[in-house]
Formats: structure tokens, sequence, C-alpha cells
């Protein structure tokens, strides 16, 4: 049986299943006998100054040979965080676009962007897919490996600028858009945000933040949506939490 994390031409990725894929590389990093580790996981290139390439390295840390195959797609992302990917191939250069690796031994990938760039960053996914290897042994079912490395190509002067707006809290719910008016890719990981809700102040830091948001990114010229729970000194019966509701990104990078 082939692990849930295949990303298929087109397909809109669930909440199980970024958890399955979430499950996946939680296990390889913890260098289980049957898994494998890719570095590194987040990968930034500008062409405009030469850097239009960058190498992924696989390491395989279990006692027999891993064969791999490596795809690129171009990553979408709504307003709702939900996820799209299609098919990027003549995007990249990959070498090599396939290769086994054997038992405890590492293999550089080099990935080469050779896309035309207009003034506005583009997001991939490079995907190192185990192929799985037939056996006759045992119950028949096996389990195969997916990794995706997110790769963001940046145009000159790049930058991010996030706005938010329509903070409204309800229901122990906080909701609110973030719009990017910049040209870059933006990320609410790293950020400080602070929520009041009347009187009442909550500021959730970096670590706190990365918690309750599935998927951090805001595309350029794009606007996203975001919820979670409010704190629970805001919960039903609080005076203090009632009134004007205003979401502020303190500081941190994007």
């Amino acid at each position: 049986m082939t692990q849930p994390g295949r990303v298929n031409h087109g397909t809109r990725l669930t909440p199980w299943l970024w958890l399955a894929l979430a499950m996946a590389t939680a296990f390889a990093l913890a260098g289980a006998a049957w898994a494998y580790e890719v570095t590194p996981m987040r990968v930034f290139l500008q062409p405009d100054r030469g850097q239009n390439s960058a190498t992924i390295t696989i390491n395989n840390v279990r006692d027999e040979a891993l064969p791999v195959e490596i795809q690129v797609f171009r990553r979408i992302v709504a307003a709702d965080g939900e996820q799209v990917f299609e098919p990027a191939e003549e995007e990249f250069i990959i070498f090599p676009p396939q290769v086994q690796i054997a038992a405890g031994q590492s293999q550089a990938i080099r990935i080469q962007y050779v896309g035309d760039l207009g003034e506005v960053a583009e997001a991939f996914v490079v995907q190192v897919t185990e192929v799985p290897v037939n056996k006759l042994e045992g119950t028949g079912i096996q389990f195969t490996y997916n990794f995706g490395v997110a790769v963001y190509v940046q145009p000159p002067r790049a930058r991010a600028r996030l706005a938010v707006s329509d903070a409204v809290a309800a229901d122990g719910t906080l909701r609110f858009k973030v719009a990017n008016n910049g040209n870059d890719y933006g990320f609410l990981t790293g950020q400080v945000l602070e929520y009041r809700v009347g009187t009442a102040r909550v500021t959730l830091t970096p670590d706190e933040l990365a918690t309750l948001v599935t998927n951090p990114i805001v595309p350029p010229g794009a606007t996203r949506e975001f919820a979670f729970p409010l704190a629970a000194s805001l919960g039903a019966g609080s005076a203090a939490a009632s009134g004007p509701v205003e979401v502020r990104l303190l500081r941190g990078e994007s």
C-alpha cells in the first residue's frame, strides 16, 4: 500500500492528506530504519542575482536501497489555505530526475530554474517520491514516503507587504483577512500577532501562532482568510471580551 502522500496533477490537498504528509515527515526526521531525510525543506532562488539553482540532499537512513524520483509542481494557494499543485516540469531542470540511493548513503539533487519569471514571485514544490518496489515476501503491504521541498523564485526588489483587515470575534473564534500587496510571498510564520477584543488584548508569539495556523503562506497580490480559537481569557462571560476587534502583525519576517 502506498502511503497517502502522493500529490497528483491538479490535486487539492485535504486536511487529512496534510496530516498524512506531516506524519511521514515526522517519522523520517526521527530516523526510522525504513525512512529517509530531505534537506533543506525551503529554498529561495533569485535569478537576477545569478542564483537560479540549488542543491537538495536526500539521505537514505535505512539499511536497504532507496529508489526515488523527483518532480516539480507549481503551488497555488486559495484564500482558505487549500492548495492545488500543477505540473511544472518545464520550469526546472532536475538532475538526476531518478536515482537509487544505496543504504546509508546520500544523494545530491540539483534543481535549476529555467522559467521566464516576471515581476512577481512564483512558488513551486519539488517533490521527492519514493518509488515502490514489488516484494513477494510478507503481507505484500508496502509504505512509501514523499517529501515536498518549497521553492520560491523571487524577482528583483522582492518584498511582501502584509495588511490585516475584516477582523471579527464571534462564537469563540477569531477571523481575519491578510492581504499581500507586495510582489513576494509573505508568511505568518515568524510573526508576532496581537489582537484586541474590546479592552482585552492577547499577544501570540511566533511559536504560539505556528500552532494555530496550518498554512501561513500569503501569495503576492492575494488575500488569505484565517481563523483560530480565541484565547481562554476571552471566553463567554468575560466583560472585557466585547467591543471592537483589531488584529495586528507587530513584527517578523515576511
